[in-house]
């Protein structure tokens, strides 16, 4: 469901959440992120504000979304971020934590495209916080737009999944894939990978000094033959607190900024195209609220 919101937030944080598109894994590299040395305050938008209260819950990431039944969640629409052929995509946003981790869960309505020899021509998602408060809604720009009107307002911290493995398949850096590479940022086996951006053109892994990866992935669909009608199950998490710079934290009775991006495999024949993606900035903020148990 969708709340309104005719008031003021604000937030105070070291490290706060915000929001992003998703983008070509190829364009990744192993900058060392920024380091945020300041803290930041900023006012969440005063109309129409999209707001998730994640309270405590027993979570198992395993691709199986029965264990999220008593969470609230998110409804919205996913529109495109350039073309209007681009059909809009309804979407879930469910959040939960426990003393260690924070739990996302994403779902999508949306058919069954995974391709085993090529994630470019599978589904992939990314969902998207802010590290620096004043960063914009995509990929820590004001707007999308031309690569010449790109105006980089800040960091974010991006949960980027290309679907390399196969439903069911522990995913991402908590399953040690990234080091064995020596980037810690990109999980090698399976492509959850853990990055930061400023602004489009400059999308990175996370291996700056104290980089640290402890996602963890498992993705579903409710009818996984090919071209099934059904809904894509994206199931993550990740630990609270990380003293990463190119992450954002979490803490009980903090409220951050989120967003969410998609990928269908049948907008383009030809695989990946990131003017194609559906993502949530245009609705502004997802606020997400760390409620006290």
């Amino acid at each position: 469901m969708k709340t309104k919101i005719l008031r003021p937030l604000y937030l105070v944080a070291a490290l706060a959440l915000v929001t992003a598109a998703c983008g070509d894994d190829d364009a990744a590299s192993t900058t060392a992120a920024p380091t945020t040395t300041e803290a930041v305050t900023t006012t969440a938008p005063m109309d129409d504000v999209l707001r998730i209260e994640a309270s405590t819950a027993a979570i198992t990431v395993d691709g199986d979304a029965s264990d999220w039944a008593g969470v609230t969640g998110l409804d919205l629409t996913l529109e495109p971020i350039t073309s209007e052929t681009v059909a809009p995509k309804d979407a879930t946003i469910k959040v939960a934590y426990d003393t260690e981790f924070l739990y996302v869960l994403f779902t999508v309505g949306d058919d069954f495209n995974w391709n085993a020899e090529d994630p470019h021509l599978s589904a992939s998602s990314a969902v998207m916080f802010a590290i620096e408060a004043a960063a914009g809604p995509h990929m820590g720009t004001d707007e999308e737009g031309e690569e010449e009107s790109y105006t980089s307002l800040g960091m974010v911290d991006i949960w980027h999944w290309e679907l390399e493995c196969a439903i069911g398949a522990d995913q991402g850096g908590a399953t040690g894939a990234g080091p064995g590479d020596g980037d810690l940022g990109n999980d090698s086996g399976c492509n959850f990978d853990d990055e930061w951006s400023t602004d489009p053109e400059t999308r990175e892994d996370d291996n700056g000094a104290g980089a640290e990866n402890s996602l963890l992935g498992v993705f579903g669909h409710s009818n996984p033959v090919d071209d099934g009608e059904g809904t894509w199950i994206f199931e993550m998490r990740r630990r609270l607190q990380t003293g990463d710079a190119g992450d954002a934290q979490f803490a009980v009775g903090e409220t951050g900024l989120m967003a969410l991006a998609y990928w269908d495999a049948d907008n383009s024949p030809e695989g990946w195209d990131d003017p194609e993606h559906v993502q949530s900035s245009h609705l502004g903020w997802i606020e997400v609220t760390l409620i006290a148990a």
